[in-house]
């Protein structure tokens, strides 16, 4: 498993002979927020709980429902998919997963620019 962070918090999971693409963003986060019932005040404290991993897994899950909506795909995928995806990247403590979603938190690169102007 491969994964490649891409700007505006596109994301691209390479499998044997699959590529699973993502993105984190507003659409993502609302439609988390649906599922989980949380709140915007909620989302703060969504990754820290007792639910922490639960939620971690679910976003994923979103962000690729997203793209795959986004460019009229089926999207099919389950949590239990997520789950193998995260075991392909070493499981939870490797450096691929903790990257992936520090993706998710990163400053996009357009801002970034429109600041230094």
């Amino acid at each position: 498993m491969k994964v490649t962070l891409l700007p505006r918090k596109e994301f691209e999971l390479r499998l044997h002979d699959n590529v699973i693409k993502g993105q984190f963003g507003t659409w993502a986060l609302k439609r988390f927020c649906d599922l989980r019932g949380y709140s915007l005040t909620d989302v703060s404290k969504a990754f820290t709980g007792e639910k922490a991993f639960d939620d971690m897994i679910i976003f994923l899950l979103c962000a690729v429902e997203y793209k795959c909506r986004l460019n009229n795909e089926d999207f099919s995928f389950t949590d239990v998919h997520v789950c193998e995806w995260i075991d392909e990247m070493g499981g939870i403590d490797s450096a691929e997963f903790a990257g992936l979603f520090n993706h998710a938190n990163s400053e996009d690169s357009k801002k970034k620019v429109a600041k230094g102007k």
